[in-house]
């Protein structure tokens, strides 16, 4: 039999553009080497906010003094944590499961023999989405340190300190859950500021916050070496060497493109992952790319799918029915971070007049209600057109907020449009309303 459509990779990339292919009537084998749902649901999305939100309201029974409930001899059983992780990975995995069950899906390692052939398998077309790896920055002794795929594991222990090589976004997530459980932290991040790609004042609150809960963070920090003792010897922003030691260190210096030996050298054009056009097509003309794995991608689990949408339409001769150049960035820290469009500095590198409008936290009742403060909407305004281009949140469920500033900055719609939709009172999302003032 030869299939409509080879998918290599069963991550959220593979198992959105299966399902709406088959929906289309097309015929579809997907290989998948390990279990499905890739990256994010069994080492990343998932199971980090797993843990996020059970340390979370551990975290929580320790300010419920302030709001008039005593409680007492709390604690938290972490194994307990991580089966609670297990089980919602697992729950959804069932979910993607069945959602592919009109899908050929073969357990097994992929090869690309030849554009139309993967392993013994014949197919009219290739999709590859096979995610991305961890990948350990080049310091002496990385092998002592362990990785997010790790530290994730049902079994890992919880230490009592450590040290995270890596500000960005797995990096500041991890730190919050050891914070919340009440373990000492320390940051070191080479560039200027933590999360190094979001804008410059959600970073700089994100460092208060992280401090303020007794994080050590250490920016411009050049790591040289990592020691069988967990010893870690950096250079700081001076130049100077400086040592730091700790019951264990997490390298989380970034993820690769997961391409290796999945097709002969020279096959594919290759720069950091697979390139493609923009329709996600690489130099042969039947043979597609997208999610991680593809060069130049937003390494996000939301534009993989986005991308998983239009590719399958483009394979049917049909017109993009997804818009991925609009993507909202998230990070579930506490107070959560999130991000859509343009900041302010990449609106002025564009040459776009702008102007801000923002909303603090500490003016609005529900946030003051659940005793949150010191965070902010920020919406980033074409001057000239009076259109809203981009968002910056930092406040309670800002990952949810995002969404409506998406649909608000793809519809192009104005300070005096959004200024007319009646929002709830008392919410966060009226925070929205209020900056449009």
């Amino acid at each position: 039999m030869k299939y409509d459509l080879g998918i290599i990779g069963g991550g959220p990339a593979g198992y959105t553009a299966a399902a709406k292919a088959v929906e289309n009537g097309l015929s579809v084998v997907l290989f998948e080497k390990d279990k499905l749902g890739g990256t994010c649901l069994n080492r990343g999305c998932i199971p980090t906010k797993s843990l996020i939100h059970s340390s979370e309201e551990y975290h929580k029974l320790s300010k419920l003094e302030k709001l008039g409930v005593e409680v007492q001899g709390y604690s938290y059983d972490y194994q307990k944590i991580l089966s609670r992780k297990t089980e919602v990975v697992d729950t959804l995995r069932d979910g993607i499961s069945k959602l592919l069950k009109k899908v050929e899906v073969v357990n097994e390692k992929a090869k690309i023999i030849n554009p139309h052939q993967i392993n013994d398998y014949e197919v009219e077309n290739i999709l590859i989405c096979t995610g991305s790896l961890v990948a350990k920055a080049p310091i002496e002794g990385v092998e002592h340190g362990i990785t997010s795929d790790e530290i994730l594991e049902q079994n890992y222990p919880l230490y009592d300190s450590l040290l995270i090589i890596g500000g960005g976004v797995i990096g500041v997530e991890i730190a919050s859950v050891y914070l919340n459980l009440g373990k000492q932290v320390t940051i070191l991040e080479m560039a200027e500021q933590l999360l190094p790609n979001m804008d410059k004042e959600l970073a700089t609150r994100l460092a208060l916050s992280l401090k303020k809960q007794g994080a050590n963070i250490v920016t411009k920090a050049s790591v040289k070496k990592i020691s069988k003792t967990y010893e870690v010897t950096y250079l700081d922003k001076n130049g100077e060497v400086k040592t730091i030691k700790a019951d264990a260190v997490l390298v989380a210096t970034g993820r690769k493109a997961n391409i290796d030996g999945l097709f002969e050298e020279g096959l594919l054009e290759v720069n950091r992952g697979i390139v493609t056009d923009e329709n996600y097509r690489t130099k042969i003309s039947n043979i597609f790319a997208i999610g991680d794995c593809r060069s130049g991608n937003i390494q996000l689990a939301h534009m993989a799918e986005a991308q998983a949408k239009n590719v399958v339409d483009i394979i049917l001769g049909k017109e993009k029915s997804v818009d991925d150049s609009l993507i909202p960035s998230c990070v579930y820290t506490s107070p959560e971070i999130a991000s859509v469009g343009l900041s302010e500095t990449e609106a002025k590198e564009k040459g776009i007049n702008v102007i801000n409008k923002k909303v603090v936290t500490g003016a609005n009742g529900k946030c003051l209600i659940q005793d949150s403060d010191g965070g902010y909407i920020k919406l980033v305004v074409d001057s000239d057109k009076q259109q809203i281009i981009g968002a910056q949140l930092f406040c309670p469920d800002a990952t949810n907020l995002v969404g409506e500033l998406a649909v608000v900055i793809q519809k192009k719609l104005t300070l005096q449009e959004l200024r007319q939709v009646v929002h709830p009172h008392p919410t966060i999302v009226e925070m929205i309303w209020e900056a449009s003032e």
